[in-house]
């Protein structure tokens, strides 16, 4: 990493643009708008302004004349930090150490935007790209993208081109597809009332055990479901499956209380080939089953809706990134698809053949503490990067 991507990584670590607060996030576009300009590159910026709130999306293009123009799909929000006091480095503190940039963030997915960026300044200094490039570098994907790419892809922008990278990933495979995702939460209706008091009321959270140990079953139901995609290096599964989780529970509020609701989210994740609607229904339907089976009464909701996607393997840019990931990272790396969600499918929903690649490795942290990048992982993405634009036509 160059004095000059170290100092962009930087400013971007420096801005908190965690996707709960959505603040700085002007700021950060006008740290990306500045960067991409001296980079070379022309640079226009759409807001999708929500909530009296700006959501400035930079689009930063390399024209060549080129008759195909490549998307990269980057996102400049970050989860929150969690608890700063149990860092050991500085969530919003750039510190390189031992190989390795320590910083909310620098893998997911700043560190990205810079490889992008940089990428593009070396094709213009050497004129060897061969296609164009247009780099999407965007707020909101954290919780969803609808005012990000969606918002690039679909509204007044409307973006367009012949192939998709989200430099959103890891550095281990090249990724085709992802899985869908379906939030939702199971609110378990009781009874409130003092606790002194336990045979008058209805307990929730008495109530909700029963009613959780029938869902435990629809995580036997999803694990079945199998898909033609490769799961990753290293899964217990040879392809992609449907996975279903509870991951969070709320109830009660003071000891001396008997709760009258307790709140079950869950997170269901769909194989590419699957219609999320035709999922929602299918959880909808167990757990009408589960509460005929325990006589409890509960509601469902459902929060986020995201379908999963795929691309043909033998497409032709498909093959073509693959080609300049074995030749400069590893002739080894395989083809798969992932088991988290990205916003490829705002490509893919347009006809648009799409790869993932990038620095995510397993062991960055990213999401938890201490995140960090593997300085030669920046490398080798902005390597293929340029490899892939100087061989692609």
């Amino acid at each position: 990493m160059d004095k000059w991507e170290e100092t962009f990584l930087r400013e971007l670590v420096e801005l908190d643009t965690n996707s709960d607060e959505k603040k700085n996030y002007q700021e950060c576009a006008e740290v990306v708008k500045r960067y991409c300009e001296e980079a070379g590159l022309k640079v226009e910026i759409f807001d999708s302004k929500h909530d009296d709130l700006p959501q400035p999306n930079v689009v930063a293009t390399l024209d060549v004349g080129a008759k195909k123009t490549i998307l990269l799909c980057t996102h400049y929000d970050v989860v929150p930090p969690g608890d700063v006091e149990d860092w050991k480095f500085s969530p919003f503190k750039l510190t390189i150490k031992g190989g390795k940039a320590y910083g909310r963030g620098v893998s997911d997915n700043k560190g990205n935007i810079v490889a992008s960026v940089s990428a593009a300044k070396e094709l213009i200094k050497k004129e060897s790209a061969k296609v164009n490039w247009k780099i999407l570098i965007s707020p909101n994907e954290e919780i969803g993208g609808e005012y990000g790419i969606d918002y690039l892809m679909n509204g007044p922008p409307k973006i367009q081109g012949d192939f998709g990278i989200v430099v959103d990933s890891g550095p281990e495979y090249v990724s085709i597809g992802a899985s869908g995702v379906i939030a939702g939460t199971i609110t378990v209706h009781g009874v409130q009332g003092h606790a002194g008091y336990p045979f008058k009321f209805a307990n929730a959270i008495h109530l909700s055990v029963p009613l959780m140990q029938v869902m435990l079953d629809y995580v036997d139901v999803r694990r079945k479901v199998e898909s033609e995609f490769p799961a990753p290096p290293g899964s217990p599964h040879r392809t992609l499956w449907g996975r279903f989780s509870m991951t969070v529970y709320k109830a009660g509020s003071k000891t001396n209380t008997i709760p009258g609701k307790a709140e079950i989210s869950f997170d269901c994740r769909t194989i590419p080939e699957e219609n999320v609607e035709d999922v929602t229904k299918d959880i909808a339907e167990f757990l009408e089953k589960a509460k005929e089976e325990t006589c409890v009464e509960a509601t469902l909701e459902f929060k986020t809706k995201h379908a999963g996607w795929g691309s043909d393997p033998e497409n032709h840019f498909i093959k073509k990134f693959h080609s300049s990931v074995r030749e400069v990272a590893d002739p080894d790396i395989p083809i798969s698809a992932d088991l988290g969600g990205n916003d490829g499918h705002y490509f893919t929903s347009h006809g648009i053949p799409t790869a993932c690649f990038g620095t995510l490795r397993d062991d960055n942290n990213y999401h938890g503490i201490d995140e960090f990048m593997h300085l030669d992982d920046f490398e080798t993405v902005k390597k293929v990067l340029i490899h892939f634009a100087e061989t692609c036509e």
